[in-house]
């Protein structure tokens, strides 16, 4: 094995290794990094193959839409707890 195929070997399995070891949640500068260091860090005489990088830019996009709506679902039983807070102090 090439000594940059396996430098693309590492970096990829370490990337992995790190972001499913951490929280299970990243934030989008963390992702764009990684996605960066491998396109960076690819083999020059293998790249990424234009449907896996594609596969990973909608991963990206999946994950952002998912960030935004879990942001306004607690937005959301944020303000229903404050309701359901208000309705039981005035019931009382």
């Amino acid at each position: 094995m090439s000594s940059i195929s396996a430098a693309t070997t590492t970096t990829t399995s370490t990337a992995s290794t790190t972001s499913s070891s951490s929280s299970t949640s990243i934030d989008t500068s963390q992702f764009l990094q990684l996605l960066v260091q491998e396109v960076q860090n690819q083999n020059p005489l293998n790249p990424t193959d234009t449907s896996d990088f594609l596969n990973q830019m909608m991963s990206y996009a999946s994950y952002s839409q998912l960030s935004e709506m879990n942001a306004t679902l607690l937005s959301l039983q944020e303000s229903m707890d404050a309701i359901s807070s208000s309705l039981t102090t005035t019931t009382a």
